[in-house]
């Protein structure tokens, strides 16, 4: 048994390989990738491609006004406090999108930038990141649509300024978001949840807007306001049960926009006024909801905040463009083209209306199901065919515009899950008959 025991101690010992240090890929200011065997492609000196997962390196770019598309790849770090898995240090107009990053000090850090976008990054999962994306004297920035999780802390911030945090999803983090030093920045949108310690944290920050996020499930506190940290707008908002913090007395912030839009939604409200009753059928409490003699939501709301999703905006391409009102045409037709990352499949064609007023026919033979998706610009991108009546389409120009000749046709609609768009062409109006061409 001994001597089965120093022989595998042996064989483990002879096993044993170096820890290698992080590697470094490089994007240089002339457009190259180095080492050039990385798994990076670039045809255009604008796009650079991850092409296959990534270990034990970490990508510094050092060029301005490109893309960096992760594909979904994974790039794996070593776990080092200071380590970065992407560095965007002193870069401008960079894009960083589709990536996975695991396993570094800083999943994606930005120093002195201007006017970069993080954008639909998944940077969770154990072994976690010490901070998710880690911001510093930088302006102009857009944090969207990223899945940042399971980090020590999601985001880090100081000396930011100008720029918009929207649509993440940050959850299951130590701590949420710690903002300091911060001005004129939005915060919209986001899922902020599960945290141990707190969603949002504050210092020396002002003139910030805090709207429409959920912001639940806490260990400590909902959202902290410290040392200098006022003139920010906080509303329509959700808050868990956790409470409100304000640790300093120069701190004077603003919850509410007033009756009736209002302010917050907070979980431990009825538990801190268990009579209060609604004012006038508004949905709103007719008790403020004070955190402290400087800070209190004057009209707070009885239900979570439900957000109206943004409209889509849409292209539009209406049939004939130059539209002779006199003519015996039965239709008129319209084509809609989403924007990159939605599918014209997914419109509801019984939610359209044109300018409001006009829907579209029903018949199967020129209707909206069978025959809808066409490409008919041919882009490679489907477009939704619609048609409308020309005779209540022209009976509506004469009586809403009268004899102008140029008349704005806006389509506007959902989508199947509920987010509207919108798309306008503009055609010429004749009010004669004959003529050729695309005159019809």
């Amino acid at each position: 048994m001994l001597t089965l025991l120093v022989a595998s101690m042996l064989t483990l010992a002879l096993n044993i390989q170096p820890v290698k240090a992080l590697q470094t890929i490089y994007i240089r200011a002339n457009g190259s990738v180095d080492p050039p065997a990385a798994p990076v492609s670039n045809v255009d000196n604008v796009t650079y491609t991850i092409t296959a997962n990534i270990y034990s390196y970490f990508v510094v770019v050092q060029r301005d006004n490109i893309m960096v598309d992760g594909a979904r790849h994974l790039l794996y770090g070593d776990g080092a406090y200071d380590s970065k898995g992407i560095d965007l240090t002193g870069r401008r107009n960079v894009t960083i999108t589709n990536c996975r990053i695991q396993r570094f000090g800083h999943g994606i850090f930005l120093s002195s930038s201007l006017n970069n976008t993080i954008l639909g990054n998944n940077i969770s999962g154990l072994p976690n990141n010490r901070v998710g994306i880690s911001i510093s004297s930088s302006k102009d920035l857009k944090i969207l649509g990223n899945y940042i999780a399971q980090n020590g802390m999601a985001l880090a911030m100081s000396s930011c300024s100008n720029s918009t945090i929207s649509g993440n999803n940050i959850e299951n983090n130590w701590d949420g978001l710690h903002l300091e030093h911060l001005s004129n920045n939005t915060f919209c949108r986001n899922n902020i949840t599960g945290h141990e310690s707190y969603g949002i944290r504050f210092y020396y920050s002002t003139n910030n807007i805090v709207s429409e996020n959920n912001i639940t499930n806490s260990g400590q506190y909902s959202i902290e306001l410290g040392l200098s940290s006022s003139y920010n707008y906080i509303y329509h908002n959700n808050f868990g049960d956790k409470p409100i913090k304000v640790y300093a007395q120069d701190c004077i912030n603003v919850w509410d926009i007033g009756y009736p839009s209002g302010g917050n939604y907070c979980g431990d409200y009825v538990t801190k006024y268990p009579d209060a009753q609604e004012l006038d059928d508004s949905g709103i409490w007719d008790t403020p909801y004070v955190v402290d003699e400087n800070n209190q939501d004057n009209y707070p709301l009885m239900e979570p905040w439900t957000p109206t999703p943004p409209t889509i905006m849409a292209s539009v391409d209406i049939d004939p463009d130059t539209l002779n009102l006199q003519s015996t045409g039965k239709w008129i037709t319209a084509y809609t083209q989403l924007p990159e990352g939605y599918s014209a499949s997914d419109i509801d064609a019984t939610s359209i209306l044109l300018n409001d007023t006009v829907a579209p026919i029903s018949d199967p033979k020129y209707g909206f199901v069978k025959d809808a998706l066409v490409d008919y610009n041919r882009d490679g991108v489907l477009e939704y065919m619609l048609k409308f009546d020309r005779a209540t389409v022209t009976s509506w120009i004469y009586q809403s515009i009268g004899m102008q000749h140029e008349v704005k046709l806006t389509i506007t609609g959902e989508l199947t899950d509920g987010t509207p768009f919108e798309g306008t062409d503009i055609v010429s109006v004749v009010y004669f008959r004959g003529g050729s061409g695309r005159h019809k």
